[in-house]
C-alpha cells in the first residue's frame, strides 16, 4: 500500500560559507530554492516501514547545476536516529525543478526500543535537518532546511480471549460465539473485515467462516468483538457434546484479516491457542 503524508515546510535562510557577504548582492534570484515536498511511505505494516523524505530544488539559471553536497540529521521523539551524507551529486536541470529522496527504511521494534509511541497517538514526532551545498564560482553555498511533523507509528493490535458463548446445545449441533477483547492503542479507529477463520474445539476441527465485517473498535480503547461458529456434531462425532457440557476448553483460531487503520489497510494474521470458559 502506498500512502502520502504532506506537510508545510519551514526551511531556514543561506548560509553562505567562504565568501563576502558584499559579493552576494544580487544573487538571490540565482540562488537554488529548496522546498521540503512531502514524507512518501511507499509501504507499511506491523512490522516495519519504507518512507522517503522528497525534497524540490527548484534551478532558477539556464545552466546546470551540481549538488555537492547533501547532509541529514533524523530524529524522533527529540532522540536522534540517524545522521550523515550523501556523497553522491545531484544534477539539477537547467531553469527546472529536480526532485531529490533520502530513503529510510526500519523496524519498529528498533524504533521502539528508542522511543515509545503514546497511547492514543498514530505517529511519533520527527524532526530532519540537514543542509544542501552547492559549488559556486562565489564560493561554496549551503541551503539549510528543518522540518518537523508526524511518522507513522503502526502498533499490532492485542488480541485476547474472553469466553467462549454457548448460545445453542442440541444433539445435532451446536453455536457458539467466540468473544475476542481487542485492543487498539491508536488515536484513530480500527475497522476489521475481510476475516477468513478456522477454529478448532478441544482439539476437534469445528470447520470455519468468513466474516466482511468482525467490528471497529474506537482509538485508545478496548472492545469485544464475537466471531461466530456453528458446529454439526454429525460431522465432528458427539464426544464434543460432553466437551460443550463442561465449564472450559481449548480453543485454537487460525484467521487473516485486514485491518483498517490511518496509514490505510494492514493485513492481520491471528493464530492463537488457549483454555477458554465456556458461558451460557
Amino acid at each position: 500500500m502506498i500512502k502520502t503524508l504532506r506537510m508545510m515546510t519551514a526551511l531556514g535562510g543561506l548560509l553562505v560559507v567562504g565568501t563576502g557577504c558584499e559579493e552576494l548582492d544580487g544573487l538571490d534570484p540565482y540562488l537554488p530554492q529548496v522546498t521540503f515536498q512531502e514524507l512518501a511511505v511507499d509501504d507499511v505494516d506491523w512490522t516495519g516501514v519504507e518512507s522517503r523524505f522528497v525534497f524540490n530544488v527548484h534551478n532558477p539559471n539556464p545552466v546546470g547545476i551540481n549538488l555537492a553536497r547533501f547532509d541529514y540529521a533524523l530524529a524522533f521523539e527529540q532522540v536522534e536516529w540517524l545522521a550523515g551524507d550523501s556523497p553522491e551529486g545531484l544534477s539539477l536541470e537547467a531553469e527546472g525543478d529536480s526532485e531529490l529522496a533520502l530513503p529510510v527504511a526500519f523496524e519498529f521494534t528498533d524504533l521502539y526500543d528508542l522511543v515509545q509511541a503514546l497511547r492514543g497517538v498514530d505517529d511519533v514526532d520527527f524532526a530532519l535537518n540537514g543542509s544542501f551545498g552547492f559549488d559556486t564560482d562565489w564560493g561554496p553555498i549551503d541551503i539549510p532546511y528543518a522540518e518537523e511533523g508526524g511518522f507513522p507509528a503502526p502498533r499490532k493490535p492485542d488480541i485476547q480471549y474472553n469466553a467462549l458463548r454457548l448460545q445453542e446445545l442440541s444433539f445435532s449441533g451446536a453455536e457458539l460465539a467466540l468473544k475476542l477483547d481487542v485492543d487498539n492503542e491508536h488515536g484513530s479507529n480500527l475497522l476489521f473485515r475481510n476475516m477468513d477463520y478456522r477454529m478448532s474445539l478441544a482439539g476437534v476441527d469445528v470447520g470455519g467462516g468468513f466474516l466482511d465485517e468482525l467490528g471497529e473498535v474506537d482509538g485508545a480503547s478496548t472492545r469485544t468483538l464475537s466471531v461466530p461458529i456453528q458446529v454439526n456434531f454429525a460431522d465432528v462425532g458427539l464426544a464434543l457434546y460432553d466437551v460443550l457440557t463442561g465449564d472450559r476448553l481449548t480453543v485454537d483460531l487460525d484467521a487473516s484479516m485486514d485491518v483498517d487503520t490511518p496509514f490505510g489497510v494492514i493485513p492481520l494474521e491471528l493464530n492463537r491457542s488457549g483454555q477458554v470458559d465456556l458461558q451460557r
